[in-house]
């Protein structure tokens, strides 16, 4: 009978020539970050690219538990909202990242009692056990590919100790409150693998755990001060290589090895943070050029405005448009007909609340 994983409590060390090997690759990733970080500062398009690419980043979180709704599907969602399980899991995803990225940007510190009450944002009228929302599991669960245990992959730590791991990964990730600082001997992106990995292992809801995990991810970064805002998003990278991510966080629990391999799960995600903060900044560079190529194709003020709220919503009605430009409805459609015969926008055939589709962005910003 396979038993529950006897999990490390952290923090855990490294040998001088491993931390050599991660710092070669945290030098690169740092570098890609703060490019990315100081062109959305100057970009023209900053506020609605994060609005998108915290949409992207729910959706493709949702996916790599499973669900198959796209980018694209979403943004129609935010138009007309459908009761649909999976989109369902998506909206819950944005008011749970919202919740932490609030509470970090207002000065609080990622505590259990943040982590809990995200959950229950999580898992509000979810798929999954939303009667526990919130509540540290009671009984044990297990990783897996069918229903019974004895094919379990991974079985995480008993139920009643929870606490006792929450409360240690709490203080690892804010330091010990009654403690002076310790110098903190690990750079904070090799330190946000090792809380990701660990929140994962220790598996501490019976549902939802790795959305709510990757959420801790950017809340951890936010934390630490490595970016300024809610910008950078791993879950695309991971939903890219799910199966790998899987393995390397299989294998930091020892799973088919003597010792739990931390150094590959590490390399794995500087790597994956490197290639993700090269992409969305080539994202936000064509979307940059993308909307200053349409201003300079339009002359009249109203539809220049109407162009700029359609980078925020790339698929909108009217009366969408009218909250977000405090324009008059017959003017926000003359400013449509211009766009739609310019073919910069599309707008389907609906006599009623048509719906008029930003193509090219949706394109960037899903691939």
């Amino acid at each position: 009978m396979k038993k529950p994983y006897n999990l490390p409590f952290l923090p855990i060390t490294f040998d001088p020539e491993t931390e050599l090997l991660f710092y070669k690759k945290v030098v690169e990733a740092t570098a890609e970050l703060e490019r990315l970080k100081q062109k959305l500062h100057y970009s023209i398009v900053n506020e609605s690219f994060i609005q998108l690419i915290t949409l992207h980043e729910s959706v493709q979180s949702t996916r790599i538990e499973g669900t198959q709704v796209t980018f694209s599907e979403m943004l129609e969602d935010n138009v007309e909202e459908e009761p649909d399980w999976e989109k369902i899991e998506v909206r819950n995803y944005q008011r749970a990242l919202k919740m932490g990225v609030d509470a970090i940007q207002t000065g609080y510190p990622i505590t259990e009692r943040l982590i809990r009450d995200m959950h229950i944002e999580l898992m509000k009228d979810a798929r999954g056990s939303t009667s526990s929302s919130g509540a540290y599991r009671k009984i044990q669960n297990f990783i897996g590919p069918t229903k019974n245990i004895k094919d379990a992959s991974y079985i995480p730590p008993e139920p009643q100790l929870m606490d006792d791991y929450m409360t240690n990964l709490e203080r690892y990730i804010n330091g010990h409150p009654y403690q002076a600082k310790e110098a903190e001997t690990l750079h904070s992106l090799i330190k946000v693998a090792v809380i990701h990995a660990q929140f994962e292992s220790i598996h501490p809801f019976l549902d939802g755990n790795g959305r709510l995990g990757r959420i801790l991810i950017v809340l951890y970064l936010l934390q630490s001060e490595l970016i300024d805002s809610p910008f950078f998003f791993l879950s695309e990278e991971l939903e890219k290589e799910r199966f790998k991510y899987y393995a390397m966080l299989d294998a930091v629990r020892a799973s088919g090895h003597k010792e739990p391999d931390w150094k590959s799960w590490i390399v794995f995600f500087l790597d994956a943070t490197i290639r993700m903060a090269k992409h969305q900044y080539r994202k936000l560079d064509e979307a940059e050029k993308l909307f200053n190529e349409g201003l300079s194709k339009i002359e009249q003020p109203a539809t220049k405005k109407v162009w700029g709220a359609l980078f925020s919503s790339p698929v909108a009605t009217v009366h969408q448009l009218q909250k977000t430009t405090d324009l008059a409805a017959p003017t926000i459609r003359k400013s449509l007909r211009q766009l739609v015969e310019l073919n910069m926008i599309f707008g389907n055939d609906r006599k009623r609340n048509r719906k008029f589709y930003q193509y090219d962005l949706i394109r960037i910003m899903s691939d």
